[in-house]
């Protein structure tokens, strides 16, 4: 019972430590992009519209509208869908709410975001100074400007809808296998967030953007170390009754 029960904790540590170090790197990145650095360089941003002009190239400013509404509505849809997972996974309000409700919008809210996303990155060929087409919103990093964070957000699509497909082997997987899967729905998140703070400058400065992006972000964590921690300390508990009910 010892045993188990340190090993559950180290596992519990090893969590947030992992998620601090993450903050940590964003944190770093951060403060490579801060204004001063910025201010260095007299370059345009990659792919704005001075970008565009000063190649000769068009920009839609409605496409641009389109892309920068879609992309808040989807990362709006994809911190609901984390703390719904959770709420889920946790039996939150499961006197209140039915599961099957709760189950459904967890579902709904996770698709919506993938087809904002889907049409996020589809409005970016009709944008000629990116340079991206078929080839680079399939694979990831395949060049283009700004390759890293826009190939994050692919690569982050492209492993939410792998989550999202994975239901339909649920049954062949098994449930507990399936969910270890599912948890990637994290990784896919923060591939996405981290997109969101590299591709463009406005994340990065104070603002509505900005405020929202953290805010979003935040939210997560939370979820995440709620969806952790507890988990742990209910397998505690239950270890440790285990030698009472054995006992004659």
């Amino acid at each position: 019972m010892t045993r188990t029960s340190s090993s559950c904790s180290v596992r519990s540590a090893g969590h947030v430590i992992s998620a601090l170090a993450v903050s940590l790197l964003i944190l770093a990145v951060a403060l490579s992009q801060s204004p001063e650095a910025s201010a260095a360089t007299a370059d345009p941003i990659p792919g704005s519209p001075l970008d565009a002009h000063q190649k000769g190239l068009r920009y839609d400013i409605g496409v641009h509208e389109i892309a920068r509404l879609a992309a808040l509505i989807a990362y709006g849809l994809m911190v609901a869908t984390v703390v719904f997972g959770v709420v889920l996974r946790l039996r939150f309000m499961q006197h209140a709410v039915s599961r099957a409700t709760v189950h459904g919008a967890h579902m709904t809210m996770g698709l919506s975001a993938l087809i904002f996303a889907g049409v996020h990155g589809m409005s970016f060929v009709y944008q000629p100074v990116w340079g991206i087409g078929p080839t680079e919103l399939v694979v990831p990093f395949a060049g283009g400007l700004q390759r890293i964070p826009v190939g994050l957000g692919v690569l982050g699509i492209e492993l939410g809808i792998a989550v999202g497909c994975s239901l339909l082997l649920q049954r062949r997987l098994g449930y507990h296998r399936w969910l270890r899967f599912h948890q990637l729905a994290y990784a896919a998140f923060l591939l996405m967030w981290l997109h969101i703070f590299l591709v463009h400058p406005e994340p990065r400065h104070p603002g509505f953007v900005a405020a929202s992006v953290a805010g979003g972000a935040g939210a997560c964590l939370l979820a995440f170390l709620i969806r952790v921690l507890p988990s742990r300390s209910r397998l505690r508990e239950r270890t440790a009754a285990v030698p009472s009910e054995v006992v004659p």
